[in-house]
């Protein structure tokens, strides 16, 4: 999706790569606000519902949770800037209806051409052109309500839903690994508390040369254990109800974003016969008079040279 952005440092590049960019987040949060609302005060509102702090100043921005600085709108490129989001919201209000899905799986135009044969000509005939008609009716009906009428508008949809599906495959990997990593920190922990244990039930022992010699094993499984959870980042030991909780939240984040993820490659779908479709309908022949509703005058499509 072109956002105007100039090019990235290489710590921004390698978070991009890692799911972990700032800017990444913003931009697939700031765009899911614009797309369901219709003015700027409910922009801000659906972002501050995303868990945004917003600041307006000079130059409006945004922080997320556990994020240290706030990161400028004008820092994600001119698509996103003030003026441009503005726009995209004065484009929403000109939307009669809250843009719909068709009400049932939309089909591929019939190419009349591959499967007519001499025995079935005219009945096949007039039932494909009458089912391509209801197509191009759907087609058409499915642009209109969601406002894509402009070509331009069209490739920009399908390039955000291209970029959302994108962002939601990035962030069920980092979940992935943030789920891994939870996990190997469960287990760590469970083993470092029974070791910690072993090591300060010394302290009552009446002979502590022989106990650390019988118990040597969990010293050094401590001191590892110790080790790895510090490379981890874990410098104080949380409590086991902590670490539960912490990976609870992220496999439900993770079902979420796999159901946002199917939900986005539906319309990916959906989108790219309605392309296919509007193309056939632009290269097709004019539809027979026959088979229009009576006192309509026949459509005409024509297509820019």
């Amino acid at each position: 999706m072109p956002t105007g952005e100039k090019g990235k440092s290489y710590k921004e590049n390698m978070e991009y790569h890692h799911g972990t960019s700032w800017k990444v987040k913003l931009r697939v949060a700031v765009d899911k606000a614009i797309w369901t609302s219709i003015n700027y005060e409910e922009f801000l509102q659906k972002m501050q519902l995303a868990g945004y702090e917003v600041r307006q100043g000079k130059h409006l921005s945004f922080r997320a949770p556990e994020q240290k600085d706030f990161t400028y709108m004008k820092s994600l490129g001119s698509y996103y800037s003030e003026e441009n989001v503005r726009i995209r919201l004065a484009k929403n209000r000109s939307k009669v209806k809250t843009p719909k899905h068709l009400s049932r799986d939309a089909r591929l135009y019939i190419n009349i051409s591959t499967y007519v044969t001499t025995g079935n000509r005219e009945g096949f005939e007039r039932w494909a052109k009458l089912n391509n008609l209801k197509e191009a009716t759907r087609t058409f009906n499915y642009l209109s309500e969601n406002n894509l009428l402009n070509y331009e508008d069209f490739q920009q949809h399908v390039s955000d839903v291209d970029a959302s599906v994108k962002a939601a495959e990035q962030r069920i990997t980092q979940i992935n690994n943030e789920l891994n990593t939870q996990k190997v920190i469960q287990k760590h922990c469970d083993s470092y508390r029974l070791c910690r244990k072993v090591i300060e039930d010394c302290k009552s022992a009446k002979n502590p040369n022989a106990y650390r010699t019988k118990h040597q094993v969990e010293y050094q499984l401590h001191d590892s254990l110790k080790k790895e959870l510090q490379d981890l980042g874990v410098t104080k030991i949380p409590s086991s109800n902590k670490i539960q909780k912490r990976i609870e939240n992220l496999e439900s984040e993770q079902a979420a974003t796999v159901r946002e993820k199917q939900e986005l490659q539906k319309k990916q779908k959906t989108l790219d016969i309605i392309r296919q479709n509007f193309t056939a309908l632009l290269n097709s022949p004019e539809i027979s008079s026959d088979l229009l509703p009576a006192k309509r005058e026949p459509i005409s499509v024509t297509r820019d040279k």
